[in-house]
């Protein structure tokens, strides 16, 4: 393969590109807006958790480290 042209090889590369994207079932418009919103949803929520988990460990901590003092 290393003796063949770069250009066919580049053709031939995106050939077969367009010949697997030809394969793929894309969602529909619903699909994506639903799957999308799902993933916002998602990603807040777990957003939210972490937020409230990490303020939470710095208040124990602020706590914990004023007791020494």
């Amino acid at each position: 393969m290393a003796g063949r042209p770069l250009i066919p090889r580049v053709r031939s590369y995106i050939g077969e590109i367009i010949s697997e994207l030809k394969k793929v079932v894309w969602p529909t418009r619903e699909e994506a807006r639903r799957l999308t919103i799902m993933v916002l949803i998602i990603a807040g929520a777990i957003g939210l958790f972490l937020g409230v988990t990490d303020y939470g460990f710095t208040r124990f901590m602020e706590w914990l480290t004023s007791l020494g003092g």
